[in-house]
């Protein structure tokens, strides 16, 4: 199942499609491609430099698929649902980030 809207299952819902080994893709991972390409959007536009539409495609393939992998190995490596294993690897990646950076970089 993949979730289009934002949020459309509890937790608690989440579990129960798990329990009877229903795949659930989360809202996070599948609207994931949007808000990348609005990122996109506003280098592009800060830096006056454009891509070309396959450039875009071929850039945002790249984050989507590892992004994807580094998720589906943390479920398998743990046993745990996609949605579980994309707000670890998000946190995973907040506390990376501001151990290199600072907490006010």
């Amino acid at each position: 199942m993949l979730e289009g809207a934002n949020g459309p299952t509890l937790g608690s819902a989440d579990n129960v499609l798990a329990d009877r080994g229903i795949l659930v893709v989360p809202d996070v991972i599948c609207n994931a491609g949007g808000v990348t390409v609005s990122y996109f959007e506003w280098v592009q536009d800060f830096s006056s430099f454009f891509w070309s539409e396959d450039e875009i495609n071929v850039r945002l393939d790249k984050i989507m698929v590892d992004a994807l992998k580094r998720i589906w190995a943390v479920a398998d490596e743990h046993k745990i649902t996609l949605r579980t294993a994309t707000f670890a690897v998000a946190c995973e990646r907040i506390l990376t980030a501001r151990e290199e950076r600072g907490l006010y970089p």
